[in-house]
């Protein structure tokens, strides 16, 4: 038995691999795509079965292995949200099995608040492949093969995933972007941006949407406003969300909660109120002058989150 740790991680272990079957596991994945490609290129053929409880796996993550899924990946999903697994196990052929609390994802491999200890037994190898078979065989996990049903099911489980991390960044905070980053299941924050200021019309066209909906609140009462144009249920934000927003140029950089959505005539109207206290995944101060630079690129690319990649770039 070897018990592996921060000094002598699990990512480490595994990037010693070279021309093995791999087999992973793991309740939760994110973070961990530049490891699966490096096992790949050094001969390794994989085969993962992430879970789905609490939203937590990365839809990029999915993506990812989706499309590179081939000859030396194979990659399911157990689409069972909260009857899925919620299992942390690695297997190395021919018998090297690998328990502990790692999940698949940068920290959990770090082992930096993970534990994780290799056993070299064939018994117990044969055995857990026999128990991954009949996973695989379940009713809700799908490989990325079967192209239809995985990419309905992975369409559902983004919006979950955009939904459960709406409601992280509405209801934690921490001190900075690093401290966000300590927290694995922080994986994405709600962007909007931007291309130009309101004119005194679309003012008043926004003040008179809100005084006719009738919900009591008086336009004194707004903070700031925004429009969004797209078809009716389109709009990737809703009511409550706290959301980074910035004019495309990189100015204006702030957070915002979205208290009041209304559609009219192909446009949201977004409007926040103010309070006395303003909800905040973590403080831009340090922040913006590198989000500046980012900002413009998200705009083009027509972004409208950003995810753990992303802060960790403006962090930097």
């Amino acid at each position: 038995m070897q018990i592996l740790d921060n000094q002598n991680d699990l990512a480490g272990f595994l990037g010693q691999q070279r021309d093995k079957n791999i087999t992973v596991v793991s309740a939760f994945a994110a973070g961990t795509e530049a490891l699966v490609d490096r096992l790949r290129a050094q001969g390794n053929r994989l085969d993962i079965v992430v879970g789905t409880i609490n939203s937590f796996t990365s839809p990029d993550f999915i993506e990812h292995c989706t499309s590179e899924a081939g000859d030396d990946l194979s990659f399911a999903v157990d689409f069972r949200n909260q009857k899925s697994i919620h299992w942390k196990l690695y297997l190395i052929e021919p018998d090297l099995v690998i328990l502990g609390s790692a999940n698949f994802t940068e920290i959990g491999v770090s082992l930096s608040r993970d534990n994780a200890v290799v056993l070299q037994d064939a018994v117990l190898y044969a055995g857990y492949q026999a128990r991954i078979a009949a996973l695989k065989a379940s009713e809700g996990v799908l490989s990325s093969s079967q192209s239809e049903a995985f990419d309905e099911a992975l369409e559902e489980y983004r919006y979950s995933h955009r939904r459960m991390q709406a409601g992280l960044a509405r209801t934690a905070q921490y001190l900075d972007g690093e401290s966000w980053l300590g927290e694995e299941s922080n994986q994405s924050i709600p962007l909007f941006t931007w291309y130009s200021d309101h004119s005194e019309d679309s003012e008043s066209i926004a003040e008179r949407h809100l005084r006719d909906s009738s919900n009591g609140v008086a336009w004194d009462d707004v903070r700031e406003f925004f429009t969004y144009e797209c078809a009716e249920g389109a709009l990737p934000y809703e009511e409550g969300d706290v959301v980074l927003t910035a004019r495309c140029n990189g100015t204006n950089i702030a957070f915002y909660t979205f208290d009041r959505i209304l559609y009219r005539d192909g446009t949201y109207y977004i409007y926040s109120y103010r309070k006395k206290r303003y909800s905040v995944p973590f403080k831009l101060e340090d922040a913006k002058e590198s989000l500046k630079e980012a900002i413009p690129r998200w705009y083009e690319e027509g972004r409208t989150e950003i995810n753990r990649a992303d802060i960790l770039r403006f962090m930097i």
